[in-house]
């Protein structure tokens, strides 16, 4: 079986901010880091770049992702208001295949959102790649005491960068338009 190499351009390092170390996942970051091959699968080449979609192509990654539509209106209206924002491409094509967000104001508060990888691509490294990539941004620009936060929908992937359930503490609510 071939692996697919998993290339990043932006690295992460770990650094304090507001009294605690908020870690990088040292197996899979070193390995993607180094250009190694990362995963069992495809054989895509993934790289990222500081981007953001347009409306169509957003509401496609979302689709394909397999997560909740957004309204194209809500789309071209919020696209490009964030504060820092990845695309995942394939290497050999330059196609699109997933993204993520960081939104906030910028100085108290910051979301990671819009975390996505496309069906056919995932679980081949590109999920960590593109957070290596927001965690960099994090890491370099929250003030101390940041509130960093992200609503997770699957189990034991954030955990690797220091995220944690609120739970007790507080909880997160939605609320549907």
């Amino acid at each position: 079986m071939r692996r697919n190499r998993a290339r990043m351009r932006l690295r992460v390092l770990p650094r304090e901010i507001g009294g605690g170390v908020l870690n990088a996942s040292h197996s899979s970051t070193a390995r993607v880091d180094r250009g190694r091959r990362s995963s069992v699968g495809s054989e895509a080449l993934f790289r990222v770049e500081e981007g953001v979609p347009d409306a169509d192509t957003f509401l496609s990654l979302r689709a394909k992702a397999g997560m909740r539509t957004r309204s194209r209106e809500g789309s071209v209206k919020g696209l490009g208001q964030e504060l820092f924002s990845v695309l995942l491409r394939l290497e050999d094509s330059d196609d699109i295949v997933g993204m993520g967000r960081v939104i906030g104001d910028g100085g108290t508060i910051f979301v990671i959102c819009d975390m996505l990888v496309i069906e056919e691509f995932q679980r081949n490294g590109g999920g960590t790649i593109i957070m290596n990539a927001l965690m960099e941004y994090l890491l370099r620009e929250a003030p101390p005491k940041s509130y960093i936060n992200l609503m997770a929908d699957v189990d034991g992937f954030y955990e690797r960068w220091g995220f944690v359930p609120s739970l007790p503490r507080s909880r997160g609510m939605v609320l549907r338009s």
